[in-house]
Order: C-alpha cells, then structure tokens, then sequence
C-alpha cells in the first residue's frame, strides 16, 4: 500500500512572499482633478460621436423618404 506524500508549505520561500505583510506599503491614489478631466474628456468624446451619429441617421432616413416619396 502506498504511503500518502505529505505537503510542506514553507511560508518563507519566494512563492509565499505576497503573504508577508510589510509596513511599507503605500498606497495608489488617484489625483480626483486629473480623474474628473479625463471622465470629462471622454463625456464629450461620447457626445460629439452620438450626435454625428444621429445627424448621419436622419441625413439617411430623409433621403430614403424623399426616394420613396418620388417611386
């Protein structure tokens, strides 16, 4: 009969390091100006893109229209 093998984990190897919690740890803030300008940046983007595409879609249905108005 076969012995089970037993598994060591050794906390203090290279692939457990993320577990050693260090008090130097600085955290990732984002500046709250440079993140609202940029949201803004992209809101008109977005804008200006929706209304080209509604102008472009009315532009077409209209001349669609007049085309089967005439037939």
């Amino acid at each position: 009969m076969k012995i089970k093998e037993q598994v060591i984990f050794d906390i203090s190897s290279d692939k457990f390091r993320y577990l050693h919690r260090e008090d130097k740890i600085v955290k990732k803030r984002v500046d709250i100006d440079t993140l609202n300008k940029r949201l803004n940046q992209v809101k008109k983007i977005n804008l200006y893109t929706n209304i080209k595409i509604i102008a472009l879609s009315i532009i077409f249905f209209s001349i669609f229209a007049l085309i089967s108005l005439n037939f």
